[in-house]
């Protein structure tokens, strides 16, 4: 995980818990309670709260595997994990595990998951992308969300351009939620519009078995991303590609919106159209 300046509050973490009880996804997934916990934490080292085991393995054994009298989601009010007050990474490394393969193999729930943290994670400029792959499937990790505006002078694309200008030009003046939201809505333009320009189906082989439609922007963008970066040497520049994309997607349907969700979400559009940019060669250096 890349990054230090933000902090996950404590509004985050508790919206992303109750979006769990209400979506009814358990944190383990297919595992035991305690079989999940043992692969981050060693419980032979942690304290019972019940006074017949001598550590924290053989209570959760006894409560979550045994009898299941605990409330499903007791880990993250339980004090000895501390998971509302533990620091950024530790939290992160939680929700990142709850997607790794051993411990869900149904895609559509890692999918939901994944869009339930990011969407809770951007107000705080975190977002969980797909790292490394075991057996086809993807490894989770964190990152922070920079803002690192290296190119700010028109691509070429006019219509691109205009609705770039449009975007900040709203940001700087919202001042109601519905003003903000707005800024959402035109970011996602900016993106279905961005798509429309460099995808070609023929060089961009679709990434599942739907054809993106025109206004697809989610599949168009991942179809440009994996064929322009293929190979191991590009997996950051598709990780990071992928975070801007899902963060902005992310940001767009936030219904509580702020000016900080709204220049979240500007930031995560402006980096995925400087990337496409770079890589339809309309960003060169300057002359000198």
């Amino acid at each position: 995980m890349s990054g230090t300046a933000h902090e996950i509050s404590d509004v985050t973490r508790r919206a992303i818990i109750d979006h769990l009880s209400v979506a009814h996804i358990f944190w383990s997934g297919r595992l035991s309670d305690d079989e999940f916990l043992a692969r981050l934490y060693d419980l032979s080292t942690m304290p019972s709260y019940d006074y017949r085991y001598s550590n924290a393995a053989g209570d959760v054994r006894q409560h979550m595997v045994r009898n299941r009298d605990w409330d499903d989601n007791w880990v993250f009010f339980d004090g000895r994990f501390n998971l509302l007050h533990a620091s950024n990474g530790e939290f992160l490394r939680f929700l990142c595990e709850t997607l790794h393969p051993v411990v869900r193999l149904d895609e559509e729930q890692v999918s939901e998951l994944l869009n339930i943290y990011n969407e809770a994670l951007a107000a705080d400029g975190f977002v969980l992308v797909p790292g490394k792959t075991i057996s086809g499937r993807s490894l989770f990790v964190a990152q922070a969300v920079h803002r690192a505006v290296v190119f700010e002078e028109p691509t070429g694309w006019q219509k691109v351009d205009r609705q770039l200008q449009e975007m900040r030009s709203r940001l700087d003046s919202a001042e109601t939620e519905e003003q903000f939201q707005g800024v959402g809505l035109l970011c996602r333009e900016v993106l279905i519009t961005v798509a429309q320009e460099v995808y070609n189906p023929a060089r961009h082989p679709q990434i599942d078995d739907r054809v993106p439609s025109p206004t697809d922007a989610k599949r168009m963008l991942e179809a440009v991303f994996q064929s322009e970066l293929q190979g191991s040497s590009n997996d950051e520049a598709r990780a990071h590609a992928r975070a801007a994309v899902n963060l902005a997607l992310a940001l767009q349907h936030k219904r509580l919106a702020d000016f900080r969700t709204a220049a979240l979400c500007a930031e995560g559009t402006w980096s995925v159209v400087n990337m496409l940019a770079i890589l339809a060669g309309r960003r060169g250096r300057r002359d000198r």
